[in-house]
């Protein structure tokens, strides 16, 4: 059956109702009571004042502790254990849901068996000096186990051996100064570069620009001991046998090594 026409009546009827509908809807707009709006800055400082009134320092250092006190890197069993925790904090403090996700990520560990260690070699290639395998354990950790000897996650693996030339902080302008200025060329030495101004990563990325076969990364007292403070545990200054640990993988933005510049893929 073939669909029938609008009449001119239908659409005076339609454009009836319309004009009905927008009278009561502008009526309605303009004789509605007006209501002071809260300041947002008001808004924000009261909220504020809520947090930091709930927030008390006991637990803070509680809950730190609890979440420092046994290593527990990336992918490690006392990693999830962790996490496993903390999703338990959560739910008891009333979340909705806290899920813990499986992700696939590429990681680095060291070989615990063979701890990286520097020497200083003589002519004869002897070891005159070498650096220790580990950490001395810190006051109260004498016991704990699973602590990681010092690496970089994802540098390359090797037994470099070559001179050694000091790089200050390896930026670009650092060997550009060596190269042009100092006439001191890198191709083939090892460099030594102390922490700081910019990511681990880059350095070890100029040093092979510069055509370094290996890099030595440093702590500076001049960059990381804070002026009267006292080492761990009885401060928070890197202790004298301490070292940094992180990653010298250069990217171009975070993500999964296996991705750049995207997150992990979870399944």
């Amino acid at each position: 059956m073939p669909r029938s026409k609008p009449t001119l009546c239908t659409w005076l009827g339609c454009l009836g109702l319309l004009g009905c509908f927008l009278l009561g809807f502008l009526a309605g707009w303009f004789t509605k009571p007006t209501e002071k709006s809260p300041n947002s800055s008001d808004v924000y400082q009261n909220v504020r004042k809520k947090l930091v009134a709930e927030m008390k320092v006991e637990n803070i250092q509680q809950f730190l502790r609890s979440f420092t006190k046994l290593p527990h890197l990336a992918g490690t069993e006392q990693n999830l254990l962790l996490a496993k925790q903390i999703q338990g904090q959560w739910k008891e403090f009333g979340l909705d849901s806290a899920e813990l996700v499986h992700y696939d990520v590429l990681l680095s560990y060291p070989n615990e068996k063979q701890p990286n260690y520097i020497s200083v070699i003589d002519d004869q290639g002897n070891e005159i000096f070498n650096t220790s395998l580990f950490e001395p354990p810190p006051q109260g950790y004498e016991n704990v186990t699973d602590i990681l000897p010092p690496y970089n996650a994802f540098s390359a693996q090797g037994v470099p051996e070559a001179d050694l030339v000091y790089v200050n902080y390896g930026r670009t302008e650092d060997f550009f100064k060596l190269e042009r200025e100092m006439g001191i060329n890198c191709t083939g030495k090892i460099v030594i570069a102390r922490y700081g101004k910019i990511f681990r990563g880059n350095k070890v990325k100029n040093a092979m620009l510069a055509g370094a076969q290996g890099i030595i990364l440093y702590s500076d007292p001049a960059d990381y001991c804070a002026p009267e403070v006292d080492a761990y545990p009885d401060g928070w200054n890197l202790p004298a046998g301490g070292a940094q640990r992180g990653n010298v993988l250069n990217l171009n933005g975070a993500g999964d090594p296996l991705t750049p510049g995207y997150p992990a893929k979870g399944e």
